[in-house]
């Protein structure tokens, strides 16, 4: 998906999302069940909270990109773990960005329309340095190899498979110039 999504956009899937969550407490209400009201709600919560503290990465287009993942790339289940102890690297934003959206452009093209996949993305910064992990589950039939950062990025791109996961890091450090 190359191109952006408007703000139009963005606001009609994040309605789209929180409607769902109401509806679904509003199902759970109905069906006098307490404790899945409560745990949809901490569930809503812990989301909104992790979609908040991409805001401390300080890479506005890479966190646009990791919270519309699950919208743009529907047939993962997205679980997201953001640990920001200070920002990124700004001036990586647009690369690490634009890789990562070939990478799973490349991915969608190998994914089957009848199995169930996951993504595990955790994202961290500590001390200038930056990463974003993915552990990601279900058949991938990789088709040749996964695109590799161009020789002059300011990240690096590794990956394996593990156990039958497909897991993925993109990392930099922050380099003050």
């Amino acid at each position: 998906m190359e191109e952006r999504l408007s703000a139009q956009e963005l606001l009609k899937y994040s309605r789209h999302d929180h409607m769902n969550t109401l509806h679904l407490i509003r199902m759970l209400m109905d069906l006098g069940q307490q404790d899945g009201i409560r745990r949809a709600i901490d569930e809503a919560v812990e989301r909104a909270r992790q979609e908040s503290a991409l805001g401390a990465l300080g890479m506005p287009r890479l966190g646009v990109w990791l919270l519309t993942f699950g919208w743009r790339f529907p047939e993962y289940e997205v679980f997201l773990d953001v640990s920001a102890d200070g920002p990124g690297d700004r001036e990586t934003d647009g690369e690490a960005e634009a890789f990562l959206e070939e990478l799973f452009s490349d991915l969608h093209e190998s994914l089957s329309p009848y199995a169930e996949y996951r993504a595990h993305i955790r994202v961290k910064t500590e001390s200038g340095a930056w990463a974003v992990n993915f552990m990601l589950t279900g058949p991938h039939e990789l088709q040749g190899n996964l695109p590799e950062a161009a020789p002059g990025a300011r990240f690096t791109f590794e990956h394996a498979v593990e156990n039958g996961q497909l897991m993925m890091t993109v990392s930099g450090r922050k380099v003050d110039r």
